[in-house]
């Protein structure tokens, strides 16, 4: 019997036992008959957490598009904190390939005047990127790209985007809009994903048979005789 096709199933099966993952965590801030705050969706084998604004007087989510595409964006008043954590599931690993995000221009006179990006990778030590405010027009959306890399990631991932320079009232909100987080999720050895553990499953229930129907086969076969002074004659069943 040619097992080659079960062999093969089988073997794809258990590599995609191991399967990965490449999705973003998006931070878009468009449900707003829901929670707003929320990633809509996540990849298998992560969590994330809610945006957290983080601002000492509060923050805000404002509508930067009344009318049109109802495109929200959220931040903290004056200097804060926005930040938002990831972590891996049991029996999965991430890596992070890029970080991204937009932000408005805030107000002149009321606005923070500075601005960071940090990661719990180092204990927040070092600033990926960072700058200032000076010279941009306030309301229009700026791109930020932090260049955030790392891989093997078992634990938590917090990403903290800072803005500073307006520590008393009145103060404005630096907005932020489709915070993005690039990752690729990894399943460990041995901890295969739902639909990859069915294939497998399914593959060794298909050698399994396989074997069986070998095994008939031979029960059912009569091995050749020889009669002195006769030719070899050789019988099998059919």
């Amino acid at each position: 019997m040619n097992t080659r096709p079960v062999t093969a199933t089988l073997f794809l099966a258990l590599s995609l036992a191991g399967a990965v993952h490449a999705a973003p965590v998006i931070y878009d801030f468009q449900d707003y008959n829901g929670d707003i705050l929320a990633a809509p969706s996540t990849p298998t084998g992560l969590s994330a957490s809610r945006f957290d604004l983080g601002g000492p007087w509060g923050g805000l989510c404002w509508n930067t598009d009344i009318g049109g595409s109802n495109n929200f964006a959220c931040g903290g008043f004056g200097s804060s904190v926005a930040k938002f954590s990831v972590q891996a599931q049991a029996g999965y690993s991430f890596d992070v390939t890029g970080l991204s995000f937009e932000g408005y221009v805030p107000a002149v006179d009321t606005g923070p005047t500075g601005w960071a990006v940090y990661t719990s990778l180092d204990g927040f030590a070092q600033a990926l990127i960072g700058g200032g405010f000076a010279g941009l027009t306030p309301q229009l959306p700026q791109f930020y790209d932090a260049g955030l890399t790392a891989q093997n990631l078992t634990g938590a991932l917090e990403v903290r985007i800072v803005s500073t320079g307006r520590d008393a009232l009145p103060a404005s909100a630096w907005l932020l809009d489709n915070v993005r987080l690039d990752v690729t999720v990894h399943a460990l050895h041995g901890v295969p994903e739902p639909g990859s553990a069915a294939l497998v499953l399914a593959a060794l229930l298909a050698a399994g048979a396989a074997r069986q129907r070998a095994a008939r086969g031979r029960r059912g076969t009569v091995q050749p005789t020889t009669r002195a002074g006769s030719t070899s004659r050789s019988r099998w069943s059919t």
